[in-house]
C-alpha cells in the first residue's frame, strides 16, 4: 500500500500539513509588513506622522501662512501682506507745520480782538427811553394841525419816546402821534386826528371788534382787545372823542396803563 495518503485530521489546504506551504505564507507576510512602513521606511515614516484626524503632522506651507503672526510678517506689511506706508520724522514734520501755524495764527487774532472786547460798552437791559418834550413838538404841531394837539402828563415815571407831527400818514390821514413809555416799559401809543373815518379806525383798531367801554373822567372809550393767540400777538386799542377831534391808545399795555393815558388826556 502507498505510503503517500494523508493523515487523519489533514486536508490537503493545511498548511500544517506541508513545511512548504507554511514557509509560503510567511514569505507573503514579510512584504505586506514591509508595504506597511518599517521603523526604517520613508512611507511608514510619513504614513506614522499621520494623525488621527487624518492631516498630515509635516510642515504645510498654507498652514504656516495662516499660523504666521502679522507682527512678525516682516516690516512694512500688514495681516494681508499688504505693504504700509511708512514717513520719516522729516516729512511727519513738515506735514504738521500748516496746522500748527494755523493755531498760532488764531492765537494771535483772538488776543488782538480781546481788548476790543474789553472796551465795547455793555447793553443795557432796559429799553431805550429818548424823553421827548412833547410839549415843545406840539406847539409846532399846532400851527399845522385843525386841531389842539394833545400833550397829556401821565405823571412821573413816565416818558416819551417820540413825538410827531404827520400831515400826510399812510392811511392818508393827518395825525398828531405821541407814544408814552410807562415805568415798567409798557408802550402805550396816542394818535390823534380831526379827519377820522371807519376805514382808518378799521385799520388802528386792527379790525377788532368791540369788546365793551369804559369812562374815565367823563370821557367814553370803546374797547377793542385780542388775546395772544397762535401767530397773533396781544393787542388793546382804546377809542374815544374829544371836543374837536378822535383819539386811538393801542399797544399791549395793560389796562391800567391805558386807564393812566387816558385821564391824562382828560386833564390837557
Amino acid at each position: 500500500m502507498s505510503s503517500s495518503a494523508p493523515g487523519p485530521g489533514t486536508g490537503p489546504d493545511d498548511s500544517r500539513s506541508a513545511p512548504g506551504a507554511r514557509s509560503s505564507a510567511h514569505d507573503a507576510a514579510v512584504p505586506a509588513a514591509s508595504a506597511s512602513g518599517g521603523p526604517g521606511d520613508p512611507v511608514r515614516g510619513s504614513r506614522a506622522a499621520t494623525g488621527a484626524d487624518g492631516t498630515s503632522g509635516q510642515d504645510d506651507p498654507a498652514r504656516d501662512t495662516v499660523d504666521a503672526d502679522p507682527a512678525t510678517s516682516g516690516p512694512g506689511t500688514d495681516a494681508e501682506g499688504q505693504p504700509v506706508p511708512q514717513i520719516t520724522e522729516k516729512q511727519a514734520t513738515r506735514l504738521n507745520a500748516p496746522i500748527r501755524g494755523m493755531v498760532i495764527s488764531m492765537l494771535v487774532l483772538i488776543l488782538l480782538l480781546l481788548p476790543f472786547l474789553w472796551l465795547q460798552p455793555k447793553p443795557d437791559a432796559q429799553p431805550y427811553r429818548a424823553n421827548v418834550d412833547v410839549s415843545q413838538e406840539a406847539h409846532f404841531a399846532k400851527d399845522q394841525a385843525s386841531f389842539t394837539p394833545a400833550d397829556p402828563k401821565p405823571g412821573d415815571g413816565w416818558s416819551a419816546n417820540y413825538a410827531r407831527w404827520s400831515e400826510k400818514s399812510q392811511d392818508g390821514v393827518p395825525l398828531w402821534n405821541v407814544g408814552y413809555l410807562s415805568p415798567d416799559y409798557h408802550l402805550v401809543d396816542m394818535v390823534q386826528t380831526a379827519q377820522s373815518n371807519p376805514t382808518w379806525l378799521a385799520q388802528r383798531t386792527q379790525l377788532i371788534p368791540e369788546t365793551g367801554e369804559r369812562t374815565v373822567d367823563g370821557v367814553t372809550w370803546k374797547l377793542h382787545h385780542r388775546d395772544a393767540s397762535g401767530k397773533q400777538e396781544e393787542f388793546t386799542a382804546w377809542v374815544g372823542q374829544l371836543k374837536d377831534s378822535t383819539v386811538v391808545l393801542s399797544g399791549k399795555a395793560p389796562d391800567g396803563d391805558f386807564e393812566r393815558v387816558a385821564k391824562a388826556l382828560s386833564r390837557s
